[in-house]
């Protein structure tokens, strides 16, 4: 598919699967040439004084524990990292976030924005792309940012690591696997106690849940070796308990809010 060689590590990320037509087209209607943004995005990386994280999710589904890493944005935004989070707009992700924002209706913002004043950008996709077209379309996006030093791949998809490490050895970007079990069952995501999860005050139920998401997203941490299992998990417990998690996801809601209100605003001036 690329003439560098190097780059043809990237459609066999993904065992057993290649680029559908779908998603070609999809790439073809949102680069010009794909080829070279990849490769003027791995020269100017390493100029870049900014540091993003970018995590890329599978679908989250009703009753998936790897609803936790929904919070890995805000975990990472606490300790002052700029972070991109994507996943697919599904309805346990809407469920969760409408309450705070319209969320279903943030998809347009760029993310540049949202970083600069806050560190943070949650990117619900929309498109109408299978489990593996959303993964190579959302991980072809983070590396063609000039600006990503890590990505997140948050999947219950069987991934070649031979190739990645290819991959970031030629791009010279850190690449993290964090492997979902789709059968690790949680309450249906409609049903969660938002209240118990992100105030200090927790049944024995939200205390077992809050230990669960916290060690799901200590992997995170540990992916770059700052911080062991341990403390990753105490550091992100702390933030349930103390927080911190619903602080920054009311920021983050109510910047939304506002810049929504903002476009509703300048369409009635141009009516």
């Amino acid at each position: 598919m690329f003439v560098t060689q190097s780059l043809n590590s990237i459609p066999e990320i993904v065992e057993n699967e290649i680029f559908s037509e779908v998603l070609q087209k999809k790439l073809a209607q949102h680069y010009v040439n794909l080829e070279a943004t990849l490769l003027r995005a791995k020269v100017l990386r390493e100029l870049s004084k900014s540091k993003v994280h970018y995590i890329i999710q599978s679908a989250i589904q009703a009753h998936q524990y790897n609803v936790a890493y929904l919070f890995s944005p805000f975990v990472l935004a606490n300790l002052n990292q700029k972070v991109i989070y994507q996943s697919p707009a599904t309805d346990a992700v809407l469920d969760i976030l409408n309450p705070y924002y319209q969320a279903g209706k943030s998809q347009n913002f760029k993310a540049d924005a949202a970083l600069e004043a806050l560190n943070l950008y949650v990117d619900l996709s929309y498109l109408e792309l299978n489990a593996v077209d959303f993964f190579y379309y959302s991980l072809l996006k983070a590396l063609s940012r000039t600006d990503v030093s890590n990505i997140y791949l948050i999947t219950d998809l069987k991934l070649n690591r031979q190739k990645i490490e290819e991959l970031e050895k030629f791009l010279k970007i850190q690449i993290h696997i964090i492997q979902t079990d789709p059968y690790d069952q949680i309450t249906d995501c409609t049903e969660l106690n938002m209240h118990k999860l992100l105030f200090k005050r927790k049944d024995q139920t939200y205390i077992e849940i809050c230990e669960k998401f916290s060690k799901l997203n200590a992997q995170l941490l540990c992916a770059n070796g700052s911080y062991s299992l341990e403390q990753a998990s105490r550091l992100i417990e702390d933030m349930f308990y103390a927080e911190h998690i619903y602080e920054k996801l009311s920021v983050y809601a109510e910047y939304i809010q506002t810049c929504l209100q903002k476009d509703v605003s300048n369409l009635k001036i141009m009516a």
